[in-house]
């Protein structure tokens, strides 16, 4: 006979896609003297295991090679959350002519204990599009296979910086107008135009 101990659950070793899981080695009985045990399966006590779920299996074999086993899981889960580093705010002008600026910067990478990581866009909006008059935040989210998160924000700032345009009639001579010092005088108010409405 052979007892092997309860499964063993323990979270990754920080920085590894693992950790070092220690467990006592099981031990075997039999009705007769001169038995051994041996690991048949899984990393041995001490060893690293990785992210998941590992089967570690010990076998006794007595004198007269009758044998016996038991099986217990290591079960490392990955609590290690990913990192995200987003790039300082931007402040740019409006783009002559525009009620915005087309503004680019380099999408955040990430990184993370195990590989496999998914980095979105969750608010704001892509690198070379025209960005608004005003502030907008732009937030990315890395997301690992364990679907541990972390997130990053910065803002993109466009300011108008283009000044309005308008336009007077020319100038207008006319004569007074009969028995009066002056002269009704009647022109189209001035119009105006700006790159925002």
């Amino acid at each position: 006979t052979i007892s092997c101990p309860s499964d063993i659950t323990v979270g990754n070793d920080l920085g590894d896609c693992g950790a070092v899981v220690t467990f006592t080695d099981p031990t075997g009985a039999d009705n007769c003297p001169g038995f051994s045990v041996s690991q048949i399966a899984g990393p041995a006590s001490g060893s690293e295991f990785p992210v998941g779920i590992t089967q570690v299996t010990y076998e006794v074999t007595d004198g007269a090679g009758n044998t016996a086993s038991c099986s217990f899981n290591v079960i490392v889960n990955d609590t290690e959350d990913p990192t995200i580093s987003c790039p300082s705010d931007i402040t740019v002008g409006n783009d002559l002519g525009d009620c915005g600026a087309v503004v680019n910067f380099t999408v955040p990478s990430g990184s993370d204990n195990c590989s496999g990581f998914n980095v979105n866009r969750t608010t704001g909006l892509d690198p070379g599009s025209v960005f608004p008059i005003g502030t907008t935040t732009v937030t990315y989210e890395i997301t690992d296979g364990s679907n541990n998160t972390a997130s990053c924000s910065f803002d993109v700032t466009v300011n108008d910086t283009e000044d309005p345009t308008i336009s007077c009639p020319s100038d207008i001579t006319v004569d007074n107008d009969p028995g009066t010092c002056g002269a009704v005088v009647t022109f189209t108010d001035p119009a105006g135009a700006d790159n925002c409405p």
